[in-house]
């Protein structure tokens, strides 16, 4: 069967112009014209497309996607797929490096924006003002890492695991649903190994916390969460080990 450049890029799921692109740079042959001049593709084509759509969707570069369409037309199946694993897992193990630099960042980031809470309302800028000093020193090699994993996690007698078995696809909507509970925070301080939040208390929002304190602990088992509730108030206290302290200021913001 035979497909025009708009019909394949339906089905690959990626723009005409982008087919354009990787005949241009040699990432694909040339395809047959017709006789009224336009491209056709066979369902060869097809494949070959699709396999390489998929490999770079897991944002593996261009050059090593080339790679991998040519082994994907000599070799056998279980060799490509071993060559797409190996790639998946050094692109998996450099977005944990930038998941644990951009958790130390944010957790930096909520320190910064306390301490500027509290800035003078009058009087000009100096050296010894927020503005000037609020920042701490710069990102050390301090990264945590939060492996996303569905796999058990073994760990040392007596070591706490700083892992999460949340899919990645949910961890944006996760980390919105508490950000945006932690907004109606009306203080906060610090407890040993993490933060307590107060809360003005309503059922909805009692309701709220428990749901995502569960679902949160059944991921990451790492954390602890104690909900307690008196009077009009509700207060939430957020602990995890040492090596996860910037996860909590990343996630619940720090008391500083």
């Amino acid at each position: 069967m035979s497909y025009r450049i708009a019909e394949v890029a339906e089905l690959v799921g990626v723009p005409a112009t982008t087919l354009r692109y990787y005949e241009d740079i040699g990432l694909i042959a040339q395809p047959a014209r017709g006789g009224n001049g336009y491209r056709s593709y066979d369902d060869a084509d097809l494949a070959r497309l699709r396999f390489i759509t998929a490999t770079k969707n897991l944002g593996i570069p261009l050059t090593d996607v080339a790679e991998l369409a040519k082994a994907y037309d000599v070799e056998d199946c279980s060799t490509v797929a071993h060559q797409v694993v190996e790639m998946v897992a050094r692109r998996l193990a450099e977005t944990q490096t930038r998941i644990g630099e951009l958790v130390a960042l944010a957790a930096q980031l909520q320190t910064v924006s306390a301490r500027l809470a509290d800035a003078p309302t009058s009087g000009p800028c100096g050296d010894g003002c927020p503005c000037a000093t609020a920042a701490p020193a710069p990102l050390a090699d301090r990264r945590t890492f939060v492996p996303l994993t569905r796999g058990p996690v073994v760990a040392e007698p007596g070591a706490h695991v700083i892992a999460c078995s949340l899919d990645a696809g949910s961890v944006p909507d996760r980390v919105a649903d508490w950000q945006a509970l932690v907004a109606r925070a009306v203080s906060r301080e610090p407890i040993t190994g993490g933060v307590a939040l107060q809360f003005v208390a309503s059922p909805e929002l009692v309701a709220e916390l428990a749901r995502l304190a569960a679902a949160e602990q059944d991921c990451c088992t790492f954390f602890t969460f104690t909900l307690t509730m008196t009077t009009g108030q509700v207060r939430l206290e957020v602990q995890a080990p040492d090596s996860a302290a910037d996860v909590v200021a990343a996630m619940f913001g720090t008391a500083a």
